[in-house]
């Protein structure tokens, strides 16, 4: 696979740990809700508006991002992520003669980045129903701004809090507005022809006509890995073949079998992980719930170190993916199996408009698993994340096993083989094991 040539290499080297000594009070003794809110609102925002995958990741780790950076400076023992990140090589320092708000400065930073930068689907209207402000993205950023001062911090304090905010904001505005999603976003796109190659699905090859989703996605500018293509050059999907003898024909024939013959158990795991696009905040909306199940008890500056450490991995997750995805454009089950198996078959869920190698929420999954273990450990997991919209918990040994049944998923679904999902938990824990080299909190 040819590599995708990045604007300039990341530095590795551990910076330097935060000390600073302007602070009001320290990041940790504020609750995680400022945080939570603005991530949990954001994922809502992507629920309505349809965002497509790998925009809902790219929407979550910027978030995180942007409020880890707007805190760090009151965690001591952290590090900024500036010369850690590509093409964030520095950004603005707080003066150490001044007095800060964090939570003032976390909520004028985001109100800035995400009103005023790169997010395609911006200003629209969404509540957390558990938070106890139950603000709108446009008005949350003042409105825990007014909460602070109810809570007695002088307008002086807020006045600093906000001018720093501001000077943060339009360096991280700037560093995101280049990562060249601007430029490719609406950018045409012909699809490569041949038996082997992904087709607008429907019910034959020729009665649905659907734009691919985000084919350029994959050309961005990654956060820590060299090229997009870093983690899968020993990757490829198996030669193509319509023999029923060969690999091919016989993943294809497996989704079709298990389709088929579908257990209760198995039809529920691919309701639970289907997080469908407008019905759900995406898959990486899924993870992104149970990082918030993890801060919500804790303090700001685990709420922050929580979401940047667990949610690097989805925008970089989503950029390797689908630079595969659209380097070999495979054809999906659902074309194949029509083709050749059985011309009347339709599959369990609705086929995903884009190419079928690798799957998509098997790579997320994959570096979820190794970022979510290094951020919240290695016990067990119990995923209650979707109570409200009347699933049951669903309990895991860890959370590679979860991923595992992610991964899964998608065959039970009838919208990957196997090979997909396989290769996309390696691409994925591949993304994972990187950040974790490269990235450094402490």
């Amino acid at each position: 696979m040819p590599a995708c040539v990045a604007e300039s290499e990341p530095n590795n080297e551990i910076v330097g740990v935060t000390e600073s000594a302007a602070t009001f009070t320290a990041t940790s003794s504020h609750p995680a809700t400022y945080a939570r809110q603005w991530m949990t609102n954001l994922a809502n925002s992507c629920k309505k508006d349809v965002c497509a995958p790998p925009v809902a990741a790219r929407t979550y780790s910027y978030g995180a991002i942007a409020i880890y950076e707007s805190v760090v400076h009151g965690m001591p023992g952290y590090r900024s992520l500036a010369g850690q990140i590509r093409g964030l090589d520095s950004l603005p320092q707080p003066d150490a003669s001044l007095t800060y708000d964090w939570p003032t400065v976390l909520a004028q930073t985001m109100h800035r980045v995400t009103n005023d930068g790169g997010y395609v689907y911006p200003n629209r209207l969404f509540f957390e129903f558990t938070a106890f402000t139950d603000a709108a993205l446009k008005s949350l950023g003042p409105t825990q701004i007014a909460f602070r001062r109810t809570e007695g911090v002088p307008d002086a304090v807020i006045n600093d809090s906000v001018a720093y905010a501001n000077r943060l904001a339009d360096a991280l505005i700037a560093w995101v507005n280049a990562d060249g999603y601007n430029e490719v976003r609406f950018k045409g796109w012909v699809a490569p022809q041949g038996p082997d190659k992904w087709v607008s699905t429907g019910f034959s090859d020729t009665d649905k006509v659907a734009n691919p989703q985000e084919p350029y996605f994959g050309t961005l500018r990654p956060l820590v890995l060299t090229s997009p293509d870093e983690c899968a050059t020993d990757l490829a999907p198996p030669q193509f073949s319509t023999d029923p003898s060969s690999e091919w024909y016989q993943s294809a024939k497996e989704v079709y079998d298990t389709d088929r013959s579908l257990t209760a158990e198995e039809r529920e795991i691919a309701r639970f992980w289907a997080d469908v696009p407008g019905d759900t905040p995406s898959p990486a909306g899924h993870w992104l719930a149970l990082i918030t199940k993890n801060v919500r008890a804790g303090n700001l500056g685990d709420a922050a170190a929580g979401y940047v450490q667990a949610g690097l991995g989805f925008y970089e997750s989503f950029l390797a993916i689908w630079e595969t995805k659209y380097h070999y454009n495979t054809i999906r089950p659902e074309s194949y199996i029509r083709r050749y198996i059985d011309p009347t078959w339709r599959p369990t869920w609705a086929t995903p408009q884009f190419p079928s190698w690798v799957s998509g929420h098997s790579g997320l999954s994959g570096a979820s698993g190794v970022l979510f273990t290094a951020a919240f450990g290695n016990g067990p997991v119990v995923d209650d994340t979707k109570l409200r919209r009347g699933f049951g918990a669903r309990s895991y040994a860890n959370y590679h096993a979860a991923a595992d049944e992610a991964a899964v998923s998608r065959l039970y679904g009838g919208i990957h083989y196997r090979f997909d999902n396989d290769d996309g938990l390696a691409l994925g824990r591949c993304v994972g094991n990187k950040i974790l080299e490269r990235v450094h909190l402490r």
